[in-house]
């Protein structure tokens, strides 16, 4: 399996809405499991038939998590996952990552998101 690359921003984001976004990348659902799916990321309907530029930071994170949780992938990459994401969602992901069945690598600069179900952490700013 590939890796599943979580960026920190979100590129190039296009005119198109929030069930677009995953629906275009996994066309082989139905709206119905579409709309499941970023219910269960914390979207509301307003949010998924509103166009991603309009969408706040937390808000255009969580469609992307979604779009991630979706790949069919057992290694994740991570890099600030948590930007923009409010208390409750923070500790949804971080519940949702303890339970990963695959590996992880998690770039964060939060010690309170990661500190108690990590392995190992390799801090940068020690490296010569």
């Amino acid at each position: 399996m590939l890796p599943a690359y979580f960026e920190q921003e979100m590129p190039g984001i296009g005119k198109h809405i929030a069930l677009e976004e995953i629906w275009f990348a996994y066309p082989e659902l139905t709206q119905k499991e579409v709309r499941q799916k970023l219910a269960r990321c914390g979207l509301r309907s307003e949010h998924i038939f509103q166009e991603l530029s309009t969408l706040s930071g937390g808000e255009q994170t969580k469609v992307r998590l979604c779009k991630r949780m979706l790949a069919d992938s057992n290694f994740l990459i991570l890099d600030e996952p948590t930007n923009h994401l409010d208390i409750t969602t923070k500790n949804a992901l971080k519940e949702a990552l303890e339970n990963y069945p695959g590996t992880l690598i998690l770039v964060s600069h939060e010690r309170d998101f990661y500190q108690d179900w990590i392995t190992r952490v390799w801090n940068m700013e020690e490296w010569k």
